[in-house]
C-alpha cells in the first residue's frame, strides 16, 4: 500500500466531528467506533495538505470534506451524483483516466498506484492533481468505504510549471522510493542538444513551446512502470522499474528517432538531437543524489566525448581512467560533511601593461589522507553534475571573501573573482545567500566579480540575464569565464550585460605562431573594448608571451608567469611585495 513517509497529516474535521449526531442521522456512518478510527487513520496516512472525499460503496454516495467543498465549489457534504460532479471538475482531456481508474479502485485494484488528472477549482482554473486511494471495510455492518485523496501537485514543487511533468524534486523523491524497494530499475537522463541556439534564433516563448510539446511526446511513451521528469533547462529524466539493458537501449533509440522526426511548433517542424546518459541498478545502498550524479556524469560524457550517443554509467566507470569511484564517493561525502577537506587557493590577476596585481581568482582544492592533495581536474567535472555543487560553490565564496577581505586595507583596488556554477545560479535562494555572505564578511560588493562558467549555458538566457542584472544592481561585477570555448558563451555575452570576458588559455597557447588565434584574440578584445567590457587573458606563462600579448590591449593578464595558485598567506606576501 501507499507508504506513510510520502504523506503528512491532512487537516480536516477531527474524528469527534465525524462521529457527530448529524452524520449519524444521515445514515452515512455507523456506531462502530473502531472502523471510524480506521477510516481516520487511513486518511491521516494518505493525506498531504490536500482534499478528500469518501465513497460509500454500497450506497454509492460520497462524503466531501469541508476543505474539498470550499476548494472545488461543491455545495453539499453528501452527494449521490458524485460521478457527474467529478465529470464537471476534471479536465475533458483527462476524464478518460478518471473514468477508467476509479472503477478499478472501487473493485480493490490498483490501490497502490497514483492517478494524475487536471481538475479545476471554484474559480475555474485547472491544476494538476494526483489521486491516492485506499479501501476501509466495516466487517460488522458489511460496509466498504473508498478513501480518495486529491493532492494538488502545483502547490508543492512536484510538478514542473512549464511542462506539467514531474519536477526535479519529485525525481529525487522517486529515486529514494526505488532505492528502498531493493529491486532492479534504470535511470535515464537526456539533454536537448544546441537548445541555446534555438533560444537565440526564435526566442524564449518559442523554445518554451518546444519543451511543452516534447514533454507531451514523452508522456505518451510512459506506462505504469515508467515515469518522466523535467530537470533543469532542456534536460529530462526517466525512471524505469524492472528495466534491463536491452529495454533501456531500445527505449532510448525509440525516443531519439521520435525527436529526430521533429517537434511541430507554430507551423515549424524542429528536429531535435539529444545527448543521453543512464545507469542500471540491481541493488543500491547509496543516496538518491549520489545516484542522480552518476547518471548526470554519464550524460556529461555523452555530450563532451561521445557525440551525444547513449553512455551507460556502468560501462563508463569500467573504461574511463579518469573516474575513481572510491575517490568520488569520499569527495561527495566531504561536501555533505560541511565541505570537509576543501580549501581555497588564489591565482593573482595583474594589470596587463604593468604587471601590477589588481586582484585574484579563487580556486577550490581538496586535501585528505590517504589521497593527499587532489587537483580540481580530478573531481570538479563530477561535482558540477552533482546537487552538492551548490553547497561547495557557496563554501568557496564564503571562504574566499573571509580570507581576502583584509587585503583591501593594503590594496584598495583589489577585486576577487569567484566562479559560480549553474547549480548556484538556478537556485532562487542563491541571491540572498550571496548578499548574506557579503554582509557577514563585510566585503564590499563592488570588489567581487562572479564568473559564470561554460556550464551555465544550459540555463535559459532570460534567466541568466535576470540574475546578472540583479547582482549588478548591488554593484557586483559579472564575468564570462572560458569565453570562446563554446557557442553558448557568445550567446550569453550578447544577451546579458556582462562586465568582463575571460579568454580561455587555449586561445593563448601557441598564439605567436598561429595567425588564426591572433585574429580571434584581436577581434574578441576589440569587441569587448567597443562594448565597454574588460578582458582578461589567461595562460600567460612567460615574459616573452606577456610582452607579445600587450599589443592586443587587453585589460588584465593571468597565468603562471605571475604566480601559480597559492594559499592566502603567500598571496598576502605577493600583494605586500
Amino acid at each position: 500500500m501507499l507508504k506513510e513517509k510520502h504523506f503528512q497529516l491532512l487537516i480536516i474535521s477531527p474524528p469527534r466531528r465525524i462521529r457527530g449526531i448529524k452524520m449519524r442521522e444521515q445514515g452515512f456512518w455507523h456506531e462502530n467506533e473502531s472502523y471510524i478510527d480506521s477510516i481516520m487513520n487511513t486518511v491521516n496516512m494518505l493525506a498531504d495538505d490536500t482534499y478528500i472525499y469518501i465513497l460509500h460503496l454500497k450506497q454509492n454516495r460520497a462524503w466531501f470534506s469541508e476543505t474539498a467543498r470550499a476548494y472545488f465549489g461543491i455545495e453539499d457534504t453528501y452527494i449521490s451524483d458524485h460521478y457527474e460532479i467529478m465529470r464537471g471538475l476534471i479536465h475533458p482531456d483527462d476524464f478518460w483516466e478518471y473514468e477508467e481508474g476509479i472503477p478499478q479502485r472501487v473493485r480493490g485494484k490498483d490501490l497502490d498506484r497514483e492517478l494524475c488528472v487536471r481538475m479545476k477549482d471554484a474559480s475555474g482554473e485547472y491544476h494538476m492533481f494526483s489521486i491516492h486511494t485506499d479501501i476501509v471495510t466495516d466487517e460488522k455492518n458489511a460496509e466498504e468505504y473508498l478513501i480518495i485523496l486529491l493532492h494538488n501537485e502545483n502547490v508543492l514543487p512536484r510538478i514542473d510549471a512549464l511542462t506539467d511533468l514531474y519536477s526535479q524534486a519529485r525525481f529525487a523523491s522517486d529515486l529514494e522510493t526505488e532505492i528502498d524497494k531493493k529491486e532492479p530499475f534504470a535511470v535515464l537522463m537526456i539533454k536537448l542538444e544546441r537548445f541555446n541556439n534555438l533560444n537565440i534564433i526564435y526566442g524564449n516563448e518559442f523554445t518554451s513551446q518546444i519543451l511543452k510539446e516534447t514533454a507531451l511526446q514523452f508522456i505518451f511513451m510512459m506506462d505504469e512502470n515508467s515515469a518522466v521528469y523535467r530537470l533543469d533547462g532542456p534536460k529530462f529524466g526517466f525512471i524505469f522499474k524492472g528495466c534491463g539493458r536491452k529495454e533501456l537501449v531500445s527505449f532510448e533509440r525509440t525516443l531519439r528517432e521520435k525527436l529526430a522526426k521533429g517537434i511541430h511548433v507554430n507551423n515549424k517542424q524542429i528536429a531535435l538531437k539529444i545527448c543521453a546518459g543512464a545507469i542500471l541498478i540491481e541493488q543500491y545502498d547509496g543516496k538518491a543524489d549520489s545516484l542522480s550524479s552518476k547518471a548526470a556524469y554519464a550524460l556529461g560524457h555523452s555530450e563532451t566525448e561521445h557525440q551525444g550517443k547513449l553512455i551507460i554509467f556502468n560501462d563508463e566507470v569500467c573504461t574511463s581512467k579518469n573516474v575513481d569511484l572510491e575517490l568520488m564517493k569520499v569527495i561527495h561525502q566531504s561536501v555533505r560533511e560541511g565541505c570537509k577537506g576543501f580549501y581555497v587557493e588564489y591565482q593573482p590577476i595583474v594589470v596587463s601593461d604593468t604587471g601590477r596585481i589588481i586582484g585574484a581568482e579563487a580556486l577550490v582544492r581538496w586535501r585528505r589522507e590517504p589521497y593527499g592533495t587532489v587537483p580540481p581536474g580530478r573531481f570538479i567535472e563530477w561535482m558540477e553534475t552533482d546537487p552538492g555543487m551548490y553547497d561547495l560553490g557557496n563554501y568557496v565564496l564564503q571562504t574566499a571573501l573571509q580570507e581576502t577581505a583584509g587585503l583591501l586595507t593594503v590594496l584598495p583596488e583589489f577585486v576577487l573573482n569567484v566562479n559560480v556554477s549553474a547549480r548556484q545560479m538556478e537556485r532562487e535562494e542563491f541571491r540572498a545567500k550571496v548578499l548574506h555572505i557579503l554582509e557577514q564578511t563585510e566585503f564590499p560588493a563592488n570588489h567581487l566579480c562572479l564568473e559564470l562558467t561554460e556550464r551555465c549555458k544550459d540555463m535559459p538566457l532570460e534567466m541568466i540575464k535576470r540574475e546578472v542584472e540583479f547582482f549588478q544592481s548591488y554593484g557586483i561585477r559579472m564575468a564570462m569565464d572560458d569565453y570562446g570555448t563554446g557557442s553558448a558563451s557568445s550567446g550569453i555575452v550578447l544577451y546579458a550585460p556582462m562586465d568582463e570576458i575571460k579568454l580561455d588559455m587555449s586561445f593563448i597557447r601557441g598564439i605567436t605562431e598561429d595567425t588564426k588565434k591572433q585574429a580571434m584574440v584581436k577581434s574578441i578584445v576589440e569587441f569587448a573594448n567597443s562594448c565597454g567590457m574588460s578582458t582578461c587573458l589567461e595562460g600567460v606563462e612567460t615574459e616573452e608571451l606577456q610582452n607579445y600579448l600587450r599589443i592586443y590591449q587587453a585589460t588584465w593578464f593571468q597565468g603562471y608567469y605571475y604566480s601559480k595558485p597559492i594559499e592566502i598567506e603567500k598571496l598576502w606576501e605577493l600583494v605586500q611585495a
